[in-house]
């Protein structure tokens, strides 16, 4: 009897003790809100192009000062974007490539934390940035609410990246968080809206809101070519695209990755 129940003492400790056997955690995805997302992407023309290159001009105020310059905008696929605008005193460049990004003033790289990086890929031409949240398994897609922005009904959609199949990477998921409106009558996206920071904490955090127009046609797909941008509310930058082309053969070469200063 003394055995019996020693070892039934060890069978009960060793399943306190023992780590447990957990199911996979559930990624939220909203039915409303995918299909939200579905049509947006099949209104912008359905299919992702292997790449885009635009170009436009850009007006920037800061302050008192207003400076006007070029910009140019890539994408290639749903993972990888580069916007560059050249202006009088600067060029600034911004490079995303499959989950690592940096930045580049007048030809000096510096590289981005993580929690930046997690905020880096380009929203200027939303069809591919709505479509990666589509296809990527660790996206969480909700339903937030119907809206009325001005006169324009729209649909709100909250999406971010649990990184549910790397745990790892799952302290970035907070950085990731992206708010989308949609166009209730059209589906095309109205405004993607997030939060950028560089670091967790006490880290300063900005509010980045890009929001779009005159969505027009090339080639069956719908790029909008104006888009202003307001940091912390703030209009910034304003950008009207002139020229747009699809699938023109552009390269990893073409989004390089430098090493540079933090």
């Amino acid at each position: 009897m003394r055995v019996i129940l020693l070892v039934a003492v060890f069978f009960l400790f060793s399943s306190q003790s023992s780590p447990q056997q957990t199911a996979p955690s559930i990624i939220p995805r909203d039915g409303q809100a995918v299909a939200l997302l579905q049509s947006s992407v099949r209104a912008m023309g359905g299919s992702v192009p292997s790449d885009s290159t635009a170009t436009g001009s850009v007006v920037i105020v800061a302050g008192s000062l207003t400076t006007s310059g070029t910009v140019r905008i890539l994408t290639r696929g749903t993972d990888q974007t580069l916007e560059q605008r050249f202006l009088p005193q600067s060029t600034e460049v911004t490079v995303y490539s499959r989950g690592a990004a940096n930045a580049l003033t007048n030809g000096t790289p510096q590289s981005l934390s993580l929690e930046r990086t997690a905020s880096c890929q380009s929203a200027a031409f939303p069809l591919p940035f709505l479509a990666a949240a589509l296809t990527n398994s660790d996206e969480a897609i909700q339903y937030v609410a119907f809206e009325t922005l001005g006169q324009t009904q729209v649909q709100h959609i909250r999406v971010w990246n649990t990184f549910n199949s790397n745990s790892s990477l799952q302290f970035l998921s907070e950085f990731t968080s992206t708010d989308i409106w949609f166009d209730a009558s059209t589906s095309l996206p109205r405004i993607i809206s997030f939060i950028r920071r560089d670091g967790g904490g006490a880290s300063p955090k900005t509010l980045l809101t890009v929001s779009y127009s005159d969505f027009q046609a090339t080639s069956g797909i719908f790029y909008p070519k104006s888009t202003q941008i307001s940091i912390n509310d703030t209009p910034w930058a304003t950008t009207i695209i002139q020229s747009v082309s699809f699938n023109t053969g552009l390269t990893d070469a073409d989004f390089p990755l430098t090493q540079g200063a933090n």
